[in-house]
Formats: C-alpha cells, structure tokens, sequence
C-alpha cells in the first residue's frame, strides 16, 4: 500500500513535466504551417486535403481547452506531413 501510495505520488508530481505548454503549441503550429507549406508547393493537389486536416486540428483547439488534447492533433498531423514529404 505505501509503494503504491508513493509511485501515484510521483505520478501526479511527474505529470506536468509532460504537459503541452502555450509556447510548444504556437511552435507546433508554425510547424505543421511549414510542412504543409512545402507538401503544396511540391504538389498542388493535396492543398485541399491538407486544408482540411488544418481544419481538424483548429476543431480539437475550438472544442477544448487542453493543450495536451491540442498537441497531440499537431502531433498527429506533423507526423502525417512529414511522411508525404
């Protein structure tokens, strides 16, 4: 019972050191800009798939407040546009 006590004690002091910060989603945002950026200048014809996804990840962003729930959408997308470069 204490070991489980303590571990969920550093859990919960550990857990923000992960937490999405106001500055990583603003340079997550500039990223996910710039990749797509440079996949619609190569082709044009995925922009509009691509604005879509940007539209997607503004509603994850409209629809809460977390930032955790935000990134993780940036992320989800970062890691998209970097595999079509």
């Amino acid at each position: 019972m204490r070991r489980t006590i303590l571990a969920l004690s550093l859990l919960l002091v550990a857990t923000p050191a992960f937490a999405c910060t106001q500055e990583e989603l603003q340079a997550k945002s500039i990223s996910l800009a710039e990749l797509v950026k440079a996949i619609t200048a190569k082709d044009p014809a995925k922009a509009a798939d691509w604005r879509q996804r940007q539209v997607e990840v503004d509603r994850v962003a409209e629809r809460t407040t977390s930032f955790d729930e935000i990134c993780a959408a940036y992320d989800k997308a970062i890691e998209e546009a970097k595999a079509q470069q």
